[in-house]
């Protein structure tokens, strides 16, 4: 091949010879793949020709190959007789880089189609004549990068092939990542096969040892090891039978059986996890909320069908059927995210079905079913443009089941404030979510409902009895960490005001920026849900919620203020209870009542002292946007009062307040008029110095020692 066509002169005369490979041979080369090629060094002895330093031009990408050296032998009878017979090619230290789709980088099309054209246009037939006996590559590398499927690497290869009989290629340090999130690893790969003229006869056998299959970031099945082989009894198919851990621990936990007919792209794999205690995966849960590990039980089986058109080579309708089923007993976690204590004898049997698309980037879920603690729940959901910026639909129902037998499944580590609540009547769920995160202005939706309705609260624990709520009560409030003090709520409060003596300004402001519809819903407030979902998606983390002001009460009186599940949990149920046993006047009486509006500063009565000099029924309207203003911050935007009186960046915060009363039939034209027109005027009677003011805001608003420092937003900010 690289000899040319007068090979005596070749073998006779080394100098004639080198001269022909770069004249002859290599612009042959050229001339059949389109592209540069470029050698450092020809040598040509007898039997022999060593090529140094050997280039393929990239086209404006990385060069497809380099090659230090390569040593051709062939056989000297059969040139004197005026054939090239090619014996022996080794080939040492290659450096394949394939680049193929859309960038500037692509090294590899315009070369595939050169070639698809030659063979489209040559005979049919061949016997592979023109290949070497025997071919050798020593510490070859190859990396490859696809837009379409994805990405390989091969950072060791060693290969010694026959033209007729058997061969193996080592593979090391090997690693495989699909453009639809999975990858795969292995430290050594041997692929045994045979050949008969030059060609692959049968399938190979692959040995894996070291491998690593990653399905998604926080699942890896780890110690993959064991072979594919071809079936003795239909040599079109593959045997799979492979086994390993997870997350690096040294145990065999799962296998993995089944096969493939690589030619139809056709496949059955069955993976199956017998029970085991999650104690056998402790190396790899520290730092998880998972404890006690040794407690925990679970067994799992997922079967795979591969579906391919061998018509098809672009693979666009390739899919993979997936069923699987897993069950959980015994487990145990904690994390200050979930609440002050751990949450123990978790436990859930699921299953679930569906397909994924590896070309057209999608995944259906048909079903996925979960039984726990008697309530039993379907999700179904599809995702398209798998990737940076997928779009996710999904739909959850719960069947109907007694409100009582789903109050209980939630585990009580989680809800101690409703235990002793009793319910009757039947709970249901049905749920739907669409997110597009490449167009979250559009495509965030949530609808459906959460069947509590259906309930009613037979009997309710004394500390959250509604009936407590319609009476004075006292109040416990943490004013700083370690410190608390009480107060009651109720006439005996010197600083209590009525809701018919708060005035309406007041209400109306707070309606306006906290609840505007606070007088119609039912506690919840379902478009800011998916306005907070959106903003949350936004930042990339859950900060925003969605709190009514029934909500905010309820945290106030009934629960602490601790960002946690276990705290939301209770807020969604204590708000449905309240709404459905308190008038909305009492409501917003207790909430103006308790809420915080500065240091120490608890409830409108004090709050209209403090800062005005007057009682809660003489606020205007632009006082009463103040208020609204430094929720839900009051003790850090105390600072406005510390310097005497709001910056005008401030000010022109009170005046959007104020005129968004306007817009919504909240202030008449004359009050709207008058109130846009003031400034705010502080009653400094209980003011301190500003230094020492601003120094206590500073002290009381740090983040506690051993607490990082919030995510940044805007929520200081008017």
């Amino acid at each position: 091949m690289l000899i040319g066509a007068p090979a005596l002169a070749v073998a006779l005369a080394p100098l004639v010879g080198a001269h022909l490979v770069r004249t002859r041979a290599i612009p042959k080369i050229e001339e059949r793949i389109g592209r540069r090629v470029t050698v450092g060094d020809v040598a040509v002895r007898w039997g022999r020709v060593e090529l140094r330093d050997l280039a393929v031009d990239g086209a404006g990408g990385p060069a497809p190959l380099v090659l230090p050296r390569a040593t051709v032998r062939f056989g000297m009878a059969p040139l004197f007789a005026g054939r090239v017979v090619l014996d022996e090619i080794d080939l040492d230290r290659p450096r394949v880089v394939v680049v193929r789709g859309e960038s500037g980088d692509d090294n590899i099309s315009s070369i595939l189609e050169k070639l698809r054209a030659q063979r489209s246009s040559a005979p049919s037939g061949g016997s592979g004549g023109g290949a070497p006996g025997e071919l050798r590559v020593h510490g070859g590398t190859v990396t490859v990068d696809d837009d379409e499927w994805g990405s390989i690497s091969i950072g060791a290869l060693d290969l010694a092939a026959r033209r007729d009989g058997p061969g193996q290629a080592t593979l090391g340090d090997v690693q495989v990542r699909l453009a639809a999130g999975p990858s795969a690893l292995a430290a050594k790969v041997v692929a045994s096969f045979n050949a008969r003229a030059a060609r692959l006869d049968g399938l190979p056998s692959l040995a894996v040892s070291g491998g690593a299959v990653t399905f998604w970031k926080q699942f890896t099945l780890t110690g993959v090891e064991g072979g594919i082989a071809p079936d003795p009894e239909d040599p079109a198919r593959a045997l799979i039978d492979l086994h390993g851990g997870y997350g690096n621990v040294d145990r065999v936990l799962w296998s993995a059986s089944g096969w493939l007919r690589p030619g139809e792209r056709q496949g059955r794999l069955s993976l199956r996890a017998n029970r085991f205690d999650l104690g056998q995966l402790a190396p790899i849960l520290v730092g998880t909320p998972v404890i006690d590990p040794e407690l925990a039980e679970i067994d799992a089986r997922l079967d795979l069908v591969f579906h391919g058109d061998p018509k098809d080579p672009k693979h666009l309708h390739d899919a993979v059927d997936f069923d699987g089923r897993a069950h959980l007993s015994g487990l145990s976690v904690f994390s200050p995210l979930l609440g002050p204590n751990p949450v123990r004898h978790l436990g859930f049997a699921a299953s679930g079905r569906g397909r994924l698309e590896p070309s057209a980037r999608t995944l259906h879920l048909e079903t996925a079913e979960f039984d726990y603690r008697g309530v039993h729940a379907v999700a179904t959901a599809d995702a398209e443009h798998l990737g940076k910026k997928p779009s996710f639909a999904a739909r959850l129902t719960v069947s109907p089941v007694p409100c009582q037998t789903a109050l209980e499944a939630i585990p009580e580590e989680l809800i101690p404030a409703l235990q002793g609540f009793k319910l009757k009547g039947t709970f249901k769920t049905d749920l739907h979510a669409a997110i597009d995160l490449g167009d979250l202005d559009q495509g965030v939706e949530l609808g459906g409902a959460v069947g509590i309705d259906g309930c009613k609260v037979a009997e309710a624990p004394a500390a959250a009895d509604a009936e407590r709520l319609t009476g004075s009560f006292e109040q416990a409030v943490e004013v700083e960490a370690g410190e608390w003090v009480t107060f009651i709520v109720g006439p005996e409060n010197p600083d209590w005001v009525p809701y018919d003596q708060i005035s309406p300004h007041i209400i109306n402001s707070i309606m306006t920026t906290e609840d505007s519809t606070f007088m119609r819903h039912h506690g919840f407030i379902p478009s800011e849900f998916r306005s907070a979902l959106k903003a949350n998606l936004e930042k990339g983390y859950f900060r925003l919620g969605a709190s009514s002001i029934t909500m905010q009460m309820v945290k106030n009186v009934l629960l602490s203020r601790e960002k946690t599940l276990s705290r939301k949990l209770q807020e969604l149920f204590l708000t449905w209870y309240v709404e459905h046993n308190l008038t909305k006047e009492r409501i917003l009486e207790i909430y103006f009542n308790v809420i915080e509006f500065g240091p120490r500063i608890y409830g409108i009565g004090r709050a209209a002292h403090h800062y005005f000099g007057k009682p809660a029924s003489a606020i205007t309207p632009r006082e009463a946007a103040w208020f609204s203003s430094i929720l839900p911050n009051p003790k850090k935007r105390y600072v406005h009062y510390c310097k005497g009186a709001p910056d005008t960046k401030w000010e022109n915060y009170l005046n959007r307040i104020l005129k968004r009363m306007h817009e919504r039939g909240r202030l008449t034209d004359e009050e709207y008029d008058r109130a846009i027109n003031s400034k705010l005027s502080f009653d400094r009677a209980e003011a301190t110095p500003e230094r020492e003011c601003l120094e206590m805001v500073k002290r009381i608003t740090a983040p506690p020692p051993d607490k990082p420092q919030a995510h940044a937003t805007d929520e200081d900010e008017p």
